[in-house]
């Protein structure tokens, strides 16, 4: 799978958090919901390898000019509650 002509595998996204730390993830799963994107990603542990042990985060992707995935925190609950919801059903 591949998010504009990156295969999704090789994305790896550093999550800052308010409280100054930050976990890296991969993305676990691209996905369009009401012409918006959304990326599932999940901690990692090791380099490259998933932790499904792990909750799976939810945020909105768009590209920048340089077609790099720019990662958005999802403001609206609802917004948010749309996306879970495809997303889990994604995964039935």
């Amino acid at each position: 799978m591949e998010f504009k002509g990156t295969k999704l595998e090789d994305i790896i996204v550093t999550l800052p958090f308010a409280d100054g730390t930050s976990v890296e993830c991969g993305v676990y799963s691209y996905f369009e919901v009401n012409n918006k994107e959304y990326f599932a990603m999940l901690p990692l542990k090791g380099k490259k390898q998933l932790d499904f042990s792990q909750k799976y985060m939810l945020y909105e992707v768009k590209e920048d000019e340089e077609h790099n995935p720019i990662v958005l925190y999802i403001d609206s609950d609802e917004e948010y509650a749309i996306a879970a919801r495809y997303f889990s059903n994604q995964l039935k």
